[in-house]
């Protein structure tokens, strides 16, 4: 009897942490920090041209503004440090900045 209620009470403990980690992992993403030199704003399009410093995005990048970006006050020439939507940097694809850090 003791094994048995072992056995049940090891199975709900499992099947508690599969449901937990899987039901939190889809909210987790992980966002890229980089640094640069803005270059071009496109407000229609909100789309940010920046030469990015950081190593693991280096050299002139195109990045998309999120929504919650419309109030922040971008100009060319400034340097901003911002995360990107993504744990990594391919060149040719339009990333989302996320947050822009203040300075």
């Amino acid at each position: 009897m003791k094994s048995r209620w072992m056995t049940i009470c090891c199975a709900l403990i499992y099947s508690c942490i599969v449901f937990c980690s899987s039901a939190f992992a889809a909210d987790a993403v992980d966002q890229l920090y980089l640094c640069g030199i803005i270059k071009e704003i496109n407000t229609k399009d909100a789309i940010v041209s920046v030469d990015v410093k950081s190593e693991s995005c280096h050299g002139l990048q195109q990045f998309k503004l999120s929504a919650a970006m419309g109030g922040k006050v971008l100009n060319v020439d400034d340097q901003k440090c911002f995360f990107i939507d993504s744990s990594r940097c391919q060149a040719g694809y339009k990333y989302t900045i996320t947050k822009i850090e203040t300075e």
